[in-house]
């Protein structure tokens, strides 16, 4: 990967996390009773969005609708079968957080396994089914 394919590939990792973060502090905004601020971090999770699109667009990571189906199927199959099962197992095993932590992150990682195979289940029919 050239040096610039790297940084575009950065970019779009770090535009994304500021947009999950940005909306997580909307959240608790809006939970406080702010909605004026839950407003302008909305505003800047949308930017960071567009940020982000422009890196995968520049890079050439957006294919055709039917590779992106099966791109984002075997994306989902990876979470199912490897990622969130290791990172269940490695916080189980985490001694460095307390109880009530390790569980918070557990339930996290299970409860988004299980929408994986929803999401998994979808781009498979989506496949099966696409007509270009």
């Amino acid at each position: 990967m050239s040096k610039t394919a790297d940084n575009l590939m950065k970019a779009a990792q770090g535009e994304a996390f500021a947009r999950l973060k940005y909306m997580a502090f909307a959240q608790r905004a809006m939970e406080q009773g702010h909605p004026e601020v839950a407003q302008l971090f909305e505003e800047a999770a949308g930017a960071e969005t567009i940020h982000g699109i422009n890196h995968l667009l520049a890079m050439g990571f957006v294919k055709s609708t039917k590779e992106n189906i099966d791109a984002a199927a075997s994306g989902e199959q990876d979470e199912i079968d490897e990622m969130y099962p290791r990172m269940i197992e490695e916080a189980k095993a985490d001694t460095e957080l307390s109880e009530e932590e390790r569980h918070k992150a557990i339930k996290a990682f299970e409860t988004a396994m299980m929408r994986e195979k929803a999401h998994d289940a979808m781009f498979q029919e989506a496949s099966k089914n696409f007509v270009d």
